[in-house]
Parts: C-alpha cells; structure tokens; sequence
C-alpha cells in the first residue's frame, strides 16, 4: 500500500500550473490518499508579479519561499513531479534542500554537463521552436508549440483551443519566457541526489532526445522508464502511463520499460 504523500507539481519552460491538463486526475486515480499542490513559476501565472531569475538556483530559491508556506500548513512527507525546466529545478531543489522532499520524479529533463545541446533541443525542433518565441500571436505561438511537444494530433486543435481559453489565467511574458530559456540552457546536474527519484521519458519524444532522460537516470543510478509513442509533454498524450509508473514505483515495484544503460555514447 502507497503512503499517503503532498505532492509538489512544477511545469516548464512557458507553461502555468494550467496547462497540467488531464495529469492532476490521473494522478489522484492512481493514488487516492495524495494531496496536490501547484505553483507557478516566478514571472509567469498567478506569480507574474515576482521577477523572473535567468538561473535555475535563483528560481528554486524563489518557489521553496512561497513551498515553505503550504508545507507549514500540511503535514506528511512531500514529493515532487516536475516536468522539462521543473524537473531541473527538481533537482537542484533535492540537491540544495535534500530533507525538503522524501520522493521525486522528473519528467523529460536534461543537463547542460551531461547531454550535448543538439541532443537537449533537437534540430528537428529548432525552426517552430523560433517562430513560437517570434510571434506575439498567442493562438499562433500555442499550435506551433503544442505541435512540437505532443504527439496526439488527432487532439491538437482541441488542446490548443484550451490554451488559447486558458491565456487571461496565465500570463506568460516573453521576458519571463526568454529568462526560463536561458536558466535550462545553462543548468548543469548535480553530482548525486539523496532523495529517491524515479525518471520517465518517452521514445516519441521529438523536442529533447530520449537519451538526455536516460543519462540523468544513469547519471544518480536512478530507476527510469521510457514512454513508447508519447511527445515531450508526456502528462498531455498519456496522464494515466505517467501515473501508473509513479504508483508502482512508490509500492516498491519496477517501474517498467526500463533501461538500465545510455546506449548512445553520442
């Protein structure tokens, strides 16, 4: 049986705590007894008014201020579930503050030390990528970004219709944005975590290459597992795969479709 836990969500580069879409369900369908937080990122969402940090240490600094809060007023261990830029504050946050959390799972990350550039952004990626930070069409920038990071294009124009509804809730400034884009570019991992963390990336990924995923896991001899035909938003293409791992992981089990190695030495 799962312990019940807090769980911190952090999202990334240009994303709110909006945009989890169907993953917050999922999750509290997998493990009943779990209590969700979320909080937005400085610069952007309902932190807009915060300045926006252009490092990584200086944004995790800047969410355990406003975490401290909610962790004083709930009881019980704390995970966190973070995704892209969230999954390295992730860990530099269990690095720096390794008591703060008892658990953590990065989605679809990367390390500026441990994976080449061309590998963190596929060139594949690159000319929507510039057009989406080009644009001052928000409906535009969304299904050029949306495009890139899911592979549910039977969903798309629905997906980008939420976003697009869900833009006077979040805010996301393009200099919050170019910031976010500087601090990943430059974040280095650091050389071990002591909190327990699980690792899930996908193989359909076409914005970060899946090897980034599995040298962070082999990188903390990690566990990890690999999503089949998912985009970079693994939470918007399967919400109930992600959780599925990260409940078997926490009940002591494998988390599946897992490698134990990076194949690519590239």
């Amino acid at each position: 049986m799962v312990a019940a836990m807090n769980w911190l969500f952090l999202k990334g580069l240009a994303r709110g705590k909006v945009h989890w879409d169907r993953q917050p369900a999922a999750f509290r369908a997998a493990l009943p007894d779990a209590q969700l937080f979320f909080l937005d990122l400085p610069g952007v969402g309902d932190a807009i008014e915060r300045p926006a940090p252009s490092s990584v240490g200086a944004i995790v600094e800047d969410l355990r201020e406003r975490w401290l809060a909610l962790a004083a007023a709930n009881d019980g261990p704390w995970g966190l579930f973070a995704i892209s830029l969230g999954g390295m504050l992730a860990m530099e946050w269990m690095a720096r503050y390794p008591s703060d959390f008892s658990r953590g799972v990065v989605l679809a990350s990367s390390a500026a030390n441990l994976s080449p550039t061309f590998k963190r952004l596929l060139s594949s990626s690159v000319p929507n990528y510039l057009r989406a930070l080009a644009t001052r069409d928000f409906e535009r920038r969304e299904r050029l970004v949306l495009g890139m990071i899911t592979n549910d294009a039977e969903h798309l124009e629905e997906l980008v219709q939420q976003s697009v509804a869900l833009a006077p809730s979040c805010p996301l400034p393009f200099a919050a944005t170019t910031k976010q884009l500087l601090a990943a570019s430059l974040w280095r991992a650091p050389e071990a975590l002591e909190v327990p963390t699980l690792f899930l990336g996908t193989k359909g990924d076409r914005m970060v290459d899946p090897s980034c995923t599995l040298r962070l896991a082999a990188h903390f001899q990690a566990p990890v597992a690999l999503h089949p035909w998912a985009g970079h938003e693994i939470p918007l293409d399967d919400p109930d795969w992600v959780a599925a791992k990260v409940r078997d992981w926490l009940a002591g089990g494998s988390p599946g479709a897992a490698e134990s190695a990076v194949r690519d030495k590239t």
